[in-house]
């Protein structure tokens, strides 16, 4: 479904969250995990690129089935772990170009990761049919 898609031009992968805003990054990455994943272990081919248009990221809340009339939905879990502490050393590293507020994310790294599990994915696949078909 999804090479067919990309063969006749009508893939457009959408998220949830602004992939291209400044402060998804950690949104961007796991993104990035769950594409690389769906290649090794669905051989699904989906770039992190796929879920942009030619002047913004694809937002979730326009997604619709259109010409194709079908939709799927790929989904999977998280698991969190202690893993990182606040980083103190980088307290005395300062970067004259970096906001406070990235000055602070850098700083109070929260002391749990996220950890995607490649078993967990799961498609629901959406289909359009047409009335009396």
């Amino acid at each position: 479904m999804v090479n067919a898609a990309r063969a006749s031009g009508t893939l457009v992968c959408v998220a949830k969250e602004d992939l291209a805003a400044p402060y998804c990054e950690d949104e961007r990455e796991k993104h990035r995990q769950l594409c690389a994943a769906l290649g090794e272990h669905a051989e699904i081919e989906i770039h992190l690129e796929d879920f942009f248009g030619p002047d913004c990221a694809n937002p979730l809340c326009v997604a619709r089935i259109g010409g194709q009339r079908r939709l799927l939905v790929v989904d999977c879990l998280y698991s969190i772990y202690d893993s990182t502490r606040p980083d103190v050393g980088a307290a005395d590293i300062s970067d004259a170009d970096e906001s406070p507020k990235a000055r602070a994310r850098r700083l109070m790294k929260v002391a749990i990761s996220m950890s995607f599990h490649p078993d967990s994915i799961k498609f629901y696949s959406f289909e359009q049919v047409e009335p009396g078909t």
